[in-house]
């Protein structure tokens, strides 16, 4: 967890730099930016991307708490990512040299699209709030930043085809399997991990 606590601490970071006064449209607006990718060669691309995500969290006010305190109950990360089904790991330093590896042992891992694409990932829902709909709501709040704040036509996804609830949502909500699976000799169970994409 600690690639994903950093990422965190970055969006927090930026958002301190805002000042502490009232939450006004320009302020989110810079909240919700793309990673800046636009002027960065291909091989940094992928490292300021791993190092800027979007994290969105839905918390309620715990009952029987501390006057404010408030717990999550719903989590997901937007980021930008290579389309060639790699599932990313937490830590960016390490993809890399699991690309690297691949490419030594001559494997196929051309990405799908030539630029880094929105990839929806950590998208979790606390059991007690479960079938209310959140996952959805969620997955439509990452589709429109994707699409309407950061200008993309595409948004990917990795999911465990054995969790038929979370593999049925993405299905209704209009993503299909790629057709490619990560699938180096060490990928083990890895490689029956589906992708998926959703044209927005």
């Amino acid at each position: 967890l600690s690639g994903l606590r950093q990422r965190m601490m970055n969006r927090i970071d930026d958002s301190n730099n805002l000042g502490t006064s009232d939450v006004n449209s320009s302020k989110i607006e810079i909240l919700l930016a793309p990673p800046p990718v636009s002027n960065v060669d291909d091989k940094d691309a992928a490292v300021v991307a791993s190092k800027s995500s979007l994290i969105l969290a839905l918390g309620r006010e715990v009952t029987g708490g501390a006057s404010g305190e408030i717990e999550a109950i719903a989590t997901v990360e937007l980021r930008l990512q290579p389309t060639d089904a790699k599932i990313p790991f937490s830590e960016p330093w390490f993809d890399k040299v699991e690309r690297n590896c691949a490419k030594l042992f001559n494997m196929d891992i051309s990405p799908k699209d030539k630029q880094l694409q929105p990839y929806l990932s950590n998208l979790c829902v606390d059991q007690s709030v479960r079938g209310r709909q959140i996952g959805k709501a969620m997955c439509r709040v990452v589709e429109s930043i994707a699409k309407d704040a950061w200008g993309y036509e595409k948004l990917y996804l990795h999911v465990d085809l054995e969790n038929v609830a979370a593999l049925n949502l993405y299905k209704k909500e209009g993503f299909n399997d790629v057709g490619s699976r990560w699938n180096p000799f060490w990928a083990g169970q890895a490689a029956e991990i589906g992708y998926y994409v959703k044209h927005i």
